[in-house]
């Protein structure tokens, strides 16, 4: 069973992504602030991280960051999801694999997870 991390502190988003995805045979992680993302079990790797730009504590951008930095996460795609930004300016900040516009269609967020998994 494939692993996504997800980062969002809206709880209506958050839980309807997680009940979605878990629908899917996805096994998901969720943390709805940064804090709670930096104090998670480092060893339990994911197949994705999910991340939304706004957080209560922090940016999903520096987490996308964090994690292209690090060696223990090579080759681990990134999406990011904003109402607030788009693909362009995110290149630029952090390099996520993908970008996911807010408000989204639900089929196309699971087909770009899918297609990151794959690639």
């Amino acid at each position: 069973m494939r692993k996504i991390i997800l980062v969002e502190d809206d709880q209506a988003i958050r839980e309807f992504l997680v009940i979605f995805l878990e629908s899917e045979n996805y096994d998901v992680r969720s943390f709805s602030t940064v804090n709670e993302f930096l104090n998670r079990d480092h060893n339990d790797l994911p197949d994705l991280y999910l991340f939304d730009v706004m957080l209560p504590d922090g940016s999903g951008i520096d987490l996308c960051k964090e994690i292209k930095q690090s060696g223990t996460n090579i080759g681990i795609p990134v999406i990011i999801m904003s109402a607030h930004a788009q693909l362009s300016q995110m290149k630029d900040l952090c390099e996520p694999d993908d970008f996911i516009a807010k408000p989204f269609d639900i089929d196309i967020v699971l087909n770009r997870i899918k297609l990151a998994i794959k690639n």
